[in-house]
């Protein structure tokens, strides 16, 4: 009976040590996950890796100018039909992947609201999976020799079209991100942008936020990029923003500043000011 004891004795240490290596090993496990999902908040916040999903209830696109819509879709430079993305906004797709440059509309000076949107505006899908602005009053006008779109307006309009189409570079992954560094296109002081491009996933779709504001300056302009999200813990619509820098260089025009300090996601109640539908 003393040696039954012992042996059950044994088998219980055995089977607590097991329960006890069992919980660790899950909590490490856990500790990892929640490491990782960390890890993937900051990227998103500094790095600007966003995966954006578009509320169900988006308003339609910036009606395009009557003259565009002739000249521009029918001119044979798109695909003959277009489509819709997720939010049922029409997207148009150029037969050149870098996109095709609108048709110029009267010139717009910078005495217009920093809320009014570009005029013009179209959608259209470039190197196969970036769905970018594209105005006739605010640009662009060019592309770098890497295809990259350029000649944006030095207004509010200007800076937010180039805002939304450098992020969009800045998260479809290493490659794009690249393009962007070597045309001089990217402010990165700190070395910020080469540290993370490990971590970035290499085929993002990349799309433009629908809700703009914008605080300008000539020289260095704020542009926050918005979403509405719920916030079930309070049962209550917010707007989930990204906020970026553009600094205008001659020469050169809006360049993305990269400034972790600066350059976060937050979140805001509905109906704060200074938000507009701008695509």
């Amino acid at each position: 009976m003393t040696e039954q004891n012992t042996a059950d004795a044994k088998t219980g240490s055995e089977n607590s040590t097991d329960t006890e290596a069992s919980k660790r090993a899950d909590g490490a496990m856990k500790l990892t996950i929640g490491l990782a999902g960390l890890a993937v908040i900051l990227v998103a916040g500094i790095v600007f890796s966003v995966i954006v999903f578009f509320r169900d209830d988006a308003e339609p696109l910036v009606a395009l100018d009557q003259a565009t819509d002739q000249s521009v879709v029918e001119s044979g430079e798109f695909e003959p039909d277009p489509v819709l993305d997720k939010a049922n906004r029409v997207i148009y797709v150029p037969l050149d992947e870098n996109g095709v440059i609108l048709s110029r509309s009267t010139a717009q000076g910078g005495s217009r609201p920093e809320d009014q949107a570009p005029s013009g505006v179209m959608l259209q899908r470039i190197h196969g999976n970036m769905d970018m602005p594209f105005s006739t009053s605010d640009g662009p006008t060019d592309f770098t020799d890497t295809g990259i779109a350029t000649g944006f307006a030095r207004t509010a309009q200007g800076a937010g079209l180039a805002a939304a189409h450098y992020l969009g570079y800045m998260s479809a992954g290493a490659d794009r991100t690249q393009m962007l560094v070597d045309s001089g296109l990217v402010s990165d002081p700190a070395g910020e942008v080469p540290k993370k491009w490990m971590i970035v996933p290499g085929s993002i779709p990349a799309v433009a936020m629908p809700i703009v504001r914008v605080t300008f300056n000539p020289d260095l302009t704020l542009v926050e990029f918005g979403r509405q999200v719920e916030k079930t813990s309070e049962g209550t619509s917010h707007i989930q923003l990204l906020k970026v820098q553009m600094v205008w260089r001659n020469g050169t025009g809006w360049v993305l500043k990269v400034d972790p300090s600066s350059t976060s996601v937050h979140t805001e109640p509905m109906g704060s000011p200074g938000w507009s539908q701008w695509w």
